[in-house]
């Protein structure tokens, strides 16, 4: 048995859980025990969303956040659908960013070692 205190929605409790996968030789259980609210100050207050970027037609966004660890292109370049234009980095796996359709490179937005956000703009495909 373990006696815990969590938190569910800024109110607070003391709880015991008993554990099932515990040896034969255990001690036996104990008799359930009552859930006791625990008085606390005021309810933590709840993250709200970072706002998003504002995107203009053409801006690839970034599918996922993480760290920019490679731009593969250059304003100008001409590139084709499916072309690798920068790496991002993610709990250590990279993630190739290509080009969504055929263009030309107006923008690039970021630069390697940036940290982005899922859905901030990467660069601009005219």
């Amino acid at each position: 048995m373990k006696h815990l205190r969590i938190t569910v929605e800024g109110k607070t409790y003391d709880v015991t859980v008993e554990r099932f996968d515990a040896p034969d030789d255990a001690a036996p259980p104990l008799a359930p025990a009552a859930i006791h609210p625990v008085s606390s100050a005021a309810p933590a207050a709840r993250p709200t969303a970072a706002p998003k970027t504002a995107t203009a037609p053409g801006d690839v966004l970034s599918p996922l956040a993480g760290i920019v660890k490679a731009v593969d292109t250059q304003i100008g370049a001409a590139v084709k659908a499916g072309d690798s234009l920068m790496t991002l980095e993610a709990m250590k796996m990279y993630t190739a960013i290509s080009a969504p359709t055929d263009g030309t490179v107006t923008a690039i937005h970021v630069s390697p070692g940036d940290a982005v956000d899922e859905g901030q703009p990467l660069y601009t495909l005219a």
